[in-house]
């Protein structure tokens, strides 16, 4: 698993991984593009074999750095791309000098919570039903301590 900037060249694959989870809060294609031409915005792509795996996208707002969404192929779940990702993040973080990486993720999705709690995020606070009136975002953080070369 290979992970590199995000190019316009990915958008269409990038805006496909995201239409095929329902209910996921889609950019498309538009917002993708938005994305790419901010200064503070990062886009990541992970690759499998040439194919788009999945992608990331943050912003360094430093001290932190945030992410917006992470959203992985369901050909490549459980197969390494979202945790190459989230590593990724936090080598550009280290490097913008971030001392924390923050999220917000639905109450209600297992699979990512689990994948966050792994690697060293912790709920600090609660968005009370914050996705369609109805599911609420927790709020986590991720501390960098400096040295850290995960």
């Amino acid at each position: 698993m290979t992970v590199r900037r995000a190019f316009e060249k990915d958008i269409p694959a990038l805006a496909a991984i995201e239409a095929a989870w329902p209910g996921y809060p889609a950019w498309g294609e538009k917002g993708l593009r938005e994305e790419l031409a901010k200064p503070s915005s990062v886009t990541l792509v992970a690759e499998q074999d040439g194919a788009p795996a999945g992608f990331i996208n943050f912003w360094i707002v430093r001290p932190e750095a945030q992410i917006n969404s992470l959203a992985v192929s369901s050909a490549f779940i459980r197969r390494g791309a979202a945790r190459a990702l989230l590593n990724k993040c936090a080598e550009y973080a280290r490097k913008s000098a971030c001392t924390s990486i923050t999220l917000e993720v639905g109450e209600n999705n297992s699979p990512a919570r689990t994948l966050y709690a792994a690697e060293g995020f912790e709920v600090e606070g609660r968005r009370p039903k914050f996705y369609d009136n109805a599911e609420d975002a927790l709020l986590m953080r991720k501390a960098l301590p400096s040295g850290e070369n995960k």
